[in-house]
């Protein structure tokens, strides 16, 4: 191998080195660059925290959840009546009255909820309503066969 020619590097100019006795090394302050870590920690968790809220909030407000709240009300409500009575809704709209027996309740999603039943005289209804504007009685209703036993209200997740 052949060695390099150092003769060939210019000079050293010593003029430009000069020693300052006064100069230490720097060395960075770890607390303030601790601080800055945790405070860029805190800012992210407090922007995961927000997004993660707007999701909770924003699920809370589906149809789906207002149906199952509303299953729940309603089977709590069927557990008082005895096995002659069953969960019936009255309706009062326009000025008319509708009353029929709940057999399923569903929604879709972001903001209807399905009520599916029978009127007394055995007619199959369907009522799709807004959440907004979900408002009705639950009242003990006889059951429309009295032969066979209570059922209980279904719930239709996936509609």
């Amino acid at each position: 191998m052949n060695k390099p020619n150092l003769n060939n590097f210019p000079p050293i100019d010593t003029n430009l080195i000069k020693y300052n006795a006064n100069l230490k090394p720097q060395i960075p302050d770890m607390s303030a660059i601790n601080h800055a870590l945790l405070e860029q920690k805190r800012r992210e968790n407090q922007a995961i925290d927000s997004t993660n809220f707007l999701a909770e909030s924003q699920r809370a407000n589906l149809a789906s959840e207002y149906a199952k709240q509303l299953l729940s009300k309603i089977n709590q409500f069927d557990s008082q009546l005895d096995n002659e009575h069953e969960v019936g809704v009255k309706l009062v709209s326009f000025g008319q009255t509708i009353t029929f027996h709940v057999s399923y309740i569903g929604y879709y999603n972001p903001s209807l909820v399905l009520f599916i039943g029978l009127t007394d005289d055995g007619n199959r209804v369907e009522l799709v309503q807004h959440i907004s504007q979900i408002s009705f009685l639950l009242i003990a209703l006889p059951k429309l066969k009295l032969e066979e036993p209570k059922q209980k209200i279904g719930f239709i997740q996936d509609s």
